[in-house]
């Protein structure tokens, strides 16, 4: 964690707004506004305390809130942690926590920030490419170590075997993701430029799912890097990602 006393000119601002619990980071030059969301079992906390202070210094008001279920107002199967549930409820959980980043930005931030960005890490991603069917708001799309493909990473994530072990939840969270999943849904995502980031040794969830989809679109404005890491963030993706978000169009 940045010590505080490096960053006296950075406000850091704890709230609620209708049960959403919130952290925001800004300072008098923010002229921007960047959403950060946090992975699974992951919390706004340590999202912040890893990026916020580097966003803020490009110009950014940040802001991230804890997903459903986790963090303070953690509960099961996240809190407790029941892997084999969690991930039958992830995606439930990825479309209720974008609901609530709308429903805040919509209520307090639309006014000042006409657009903003989005980043999110694993889990996160996932909600930065579902925002991007939610919203013509969206300026930047940021994925890390994430997936467009919902429907290949809940197979990926969930085998067969669990599949028939939970045939009714697994049919019912397979409905939901179909139903959301962005490269069924190309026509809807809307965004001036996407930046994701992927591992190519990364098993949790596999570069291809994101190759193919950058492949398969493109005339969409992305910026696909790929990088020799596992699922995780390494110091070279930070590096890359603020010398992109650094540079004046």
């Amino acid at each position: 964690m940045i010590p505080l006393q490096e960053n006296m000119k950075t406000n850091i601002k704890p709230f609620t707004y209708k049960d959403i619990p919130a952290l925001e980071y800004s300072n008098e030059d923010s002229t921007k506004l960047m959403f950060l969301q946090h992975g699974i079992y992951g919390t706004k906390e340590k999202v912040m305390n890893l990026l916020a202070i580097s966003f803020v210094k490009l110009g950014y008001k940040v802001v991230a809130i804890d997903a459903c279920k986790h963090g303070e107002r953690s509960a099961y199967p996240f809190n407790p942690k029941d892997e084999d549930h969690a991930q039958l409820e992830t995606f439930d959980i990825v479309k209720r926590t974008v609901e609530d980043l709308l429903k805040l930005y919509h209520s307090i931030y639309e006014e000042d920030y006409p657009t903003f960005d989005i980043i999110g890490i694993s889990m996160g991603g996932l909600m930065a490419y579902y925002m991007s069917t939610q919203t013509k708001h969206l300026n930047q799309l940021i994925a890390l170590i994430s997936s467009p493909d919902f429907e290949a990473s809940a197979h990926y994530t969930f085998s067969e075997e669990k599949r028939q072990q939970y045939v009714e939840k697994s049919e019912k969270a397979m409905r939901l993701i179909q139903s959301m999943n962005p490269v069924d849904h190309v026509e809807k995502m809307q965004f001036k430029r996407a930046i994701i980031m992927n591992g190519k040794q990364d098993e949790v969830i596999p570069i291809d799912q994101t190759r193919s989809f950058v492949q398969n679109h493109e005339s969409l404005p992305i910026i696909f890097k790929e990088y020799d890491a596992e699922h995780r963030l390494i110091p070279s993706m930070h590096e890359d990602l603020l010398a992109l978000l650094d540079k004046k169009d």
